[in-house]
């Protein structure tokens, strides 16, 4: 999973680094960028379909709204199928402008500041001296 800089580095979730000195920690974050451009682009295609995942799920069990999240993309793939538009939103209603702030889900779901984890750190570093470092 990708974060922003805002998230803490975890061994599940790596984020671009905030100063990169070398080719390959510049390799990193380039590849960083690109990666999440492409997941935001497809989660702002998914909540134009869905909006209850722009808005929000408000449910208390996780195994509930962990089984609506993949429902929407099971449905969207299966309209993507059978050649369903995605809905149209002009850029003034609330949803669009929900969809449109990148911001706006990432804060909502990491309120709380955390500490980077120290494996995931070496995480990082091992993927970018093994993998980016070669290139």
């Amino acid at each position: 999973m990708h974060g922003d800089s805002g998230y803490p580095v975890l061994k599940y979730l790596m984020t671009p680094l905030l100063n990169p000195n070398s080719q390959s920690e510049k390799l990193y974050n380039e590849s960083h960028i690109r990666t999440r451009n492409t997941v935001e682009r497809c989660f702002g295609v998914i909540k134009r379909r869905f909006p209850i995942l722009a808005y929000g799920i408000r449910m208390k069990k996780i195994d509930t709204i962990m089984a609506i999240i993949t429902s929407t993309f099971i449905l969207h793939n299966i309209a993507i199928q059978f050649n369903v538009e995605i809905p149209d939103i002009d850029g003034n209603d609330p949803l669009s402008l929900l969809i449109n702030n990148g911001d706006l889900n990432i804060n909502a779901i990491n309120n709380q500041q955390q500490q980077d984890d120290v494996g995931g750190i070496n995480q990082r570093a091992n993927i970018i001296n093994h993998y980016f470092s070669r290139l």
